[in-house]
């Protein structure tokens, strides 16, 4: 088989056994891998009836068919599992070297199912995996995790992936740390593990035992790859990347009205200087680092306190420095250290901190936290970890809160995941990507804000000659989001600048199926529209696909006061897609191969 290793390990931490699964070569084709394998798998097994904190709830772990190839930045694992945060589909990508180890080891992923009564981590190698006692590893922080599971294995190749207190204690946005610096950040994967009592997966790769990812065409693989390489060199936004990390994005982000400040409702910030990549490369900037294969190395290491650590990217830095009016670096390093070792999503953290902020304000409830208190925020990222005090609260996003508080117009999130560190204010086309992706408010990998500036795929006809402007942006949209769904499908990292003539020559070469432009993009839409029937299946409908008020009010700067029309847009898309009232229709199904959906 080439592109893929044809199985996938199962392992089942209730009856403690583990088997091998092989998916079916016609899924392979039309799912490619990933996310798109892992939403046909889930639904097959029906886990959108599963409460998202039980065993039957089932954890993916998915590589694409480019993941240990020559092509730069596939490196890449796909979380999937419905997500105890927002109830319906939950995916979460994340870098390091574990997708690469897993293919080396010969597998294209692994299927978790049930739960353990103790504290337990897989280790997994060329001949399975093994469930292993995890008592003396649990509860501690994912650094020191992680470290003890490579001295556990006395490997060098090792990949590991960990989960915190936060985890453990099933915060909804607890997340996945991998390999020390990168983390599956959003949807709450590492509540799922938690409620597992799976403290972690390691991944021990012998190079002398090393299986060899075979591809259809090496010769046109090779001559695709290298084109994309060239084009990498140069792209700018990857050399902004390698200088400044993605908070280079910082003051350009600001100038656009890009950047959320104050909980949404200021648009502007002198502070923004101060914490942005050139604030970081111009002080504590030692060095960058990147996930196995990449190029670009966007990862940030800095010095804090005599200490070289990995730095905070643009999510991390806006949403706890700019959404809270926080503009003091060192503080900023320092949080983001913790929420990475206590294992939680930095942006479902600072956006629930700062609407805590924000509501203090408004003397509604009784956090007392008000902006900028650095000292305060680091107490309450410990609690949520821990969940005391109102760090219960909290833990479970701001939805949770918005509904206790009767104030649910004020809580920035949709279908309960928080609205990431980009306004649609100053890109109308955000506003109806957030409303409509399949895990809610989710900037990656469509990126809507980088077409809006500029950037077009001819092949597909897209392009934006306007940022404010509501007209079009629902085809904008899905069809954006249709290509970009191939991201966590292959898997390649979303800031690669590929177009889809060169992915689908890269697939099919690696593969052998019979990829072409064309059929790339309806693969993509065949994903995304499995995963929007899987959130129907867990209660989504049209009325969710919206944003709260608390961003659709103007605000000054570089929005310049603009508000997006989202029932506009939505309406459109819904059109564009064949969804009447947000549904796919039985003619679309059929489209898309999809005929046996219920």
């Amino acid at each position: 088989m080439f592109g893929y290793c044809g199985k996938i390990l199962r392992v089942n931490l209730s009856e403690k056994t583990v088997s091998t699964f092989i998916p079916d070569e016609k899924d392979l084709k039309e799912f490619i891998g990933g996310a798109g394998l892992a939403v046909k798998l889930h639904y097959d097994m029906r886990t959108f009836d599963a409460d998202p904190l039980s065993p039957e709830n089932v954890l993916m772990l998915m590589t694409g068919p480019l993941t240990g190839t020559r092509a730069p930045s596939t490196s890449r694992l796909e979380f999937c599992a419905r997500s105890p945060l927002t109830g319906i589909w939950g995916e979460s990508n994340s870098g390091g070297r574990m997708a690469t180890y897993l293919k080396y080891t010969g597998w294209d992923g692994v299927i978790i199912e049930g739960a353990s009564e103790k504290p337990v981590y897989i280790k997994i190698d060329s001949n399975g995996a093994e469930i292993v006692d995890a008592n003396e590893i649990w509860g501690k922080g994912c650094y020191e995790a992680q470290e003890m599971l490579e001295k556990e294995l006395g490997d060098k190749r090792v990949a590991t992936a960990v989960i915190g207190p936060a985890g453990e204690n099933l915060v909804k946005y607890a997340c996945v740390q991998v390999d020390n610096s990168r983390h599956a950040g959003r949807t709450g994967m590492g509540a799922v593990m938690g409620s597992k009592k799976l403290k972690g997966i390691a991944v021990v790769y012998n190079p002398s035992d090393r299986i060899k990812v075979e591809v259809a065409n090496e010769e046109e693989f090779n001559k695709a790859v290298d084109e994309l390489l060239e084009r990498i060199k140069e792209d700018f936004t990857c050399n902004m990347f390698t200088q400044l990390g993605t908070a280079g994005y910082m003051e350009t982000a600001e100038g656009f009205g890009d950047l959320p400040i104050k909980y949404y409702t200021q648009g502007t910030f002198e502070g923004a200087t101060k914490i942005s990549g050139a604030a970081m490369a111009a002080s504590v900037l030692r060095g960058n680092d990147g996930c196995l294969g990449c190029v670009v190395r966007c990862g940030r290491v800095v010095e804090f306190r005599g200490k070289e650590i990995h730095g905070p990217e643009y999510e991390t830095l806006a949403a706890f420095g700019a959404l809270q009016l926080n503009d003091n670096l060192e503080s900023l390093l320092e949080i983001n250290y913790m929420v990475n070792d206590l294992g939680m999503d930095s942006i479902s953290s600072g956006v629930s901190i700062a609407f805590a902020m924000y509501l203090t304000e408004k003397g509604v409830g009784d956090f007392n936290v008000k902006w900028g208190d650095a000292e305060a925020v680091k107490q309450l990222v410990k609690d949520i970890a821990y969940r005391k005090g109102k760090g219960e609260e909290l833990a479970e996003g701001v939805r949770f809160i918005g509904k206790k508080y009767g104030v649910e117009n004020w809580a920035a999130h949709v279908k309960g995941l928080e609205i990431p560190m980009h306004d649609a204010r100053g890109f109308a086309g955000l506003a109806c990507a957030y409303a409509t992706h399949i895990r809610g408010a989710c900037h990656l990998p469509h990126q809507m804000y980088l077409y809006e500036m500029g950037k077009n795929i001819p092949e597909y006809n897209i392009s934006s000659d306007d940022r404010f402007a509501n007209d079009g942006k629902g085809t904008l949209t899905a069809k954006v989001q249709n290509f970009s769904e191939l991201y966590n499908a292959v898997i390649m990292c979303a800031f690669m600048p590929v177009g889809p003539t060169q992915l689908a020559t890269m697939l099919k070469a690696a593969t052998g199926h019979e990829h072409t432009v064309e059929s790339i993009f309806v693969a993509g839409e065949r994903m995304f529209t499995l995963k929007r029937i899987y959130d129907i299946k867990c209660g989504v409908t049209a009325k969710d696909d919206t944003l709260p008020e608390i961003v659709l009010q103007p605000v000054e700067g570089g929005s310049a006061g603009n508000v997006p029309d989202v029932q506009k847009q939505v309406s459109e898309y819904y059109e564009y897609r064949k969804w009447p009232d947000g549904v796919p229709s039985r003619e679309k199904l059929e489209e898309l191969g999809l005929g046996w959906v219920e």
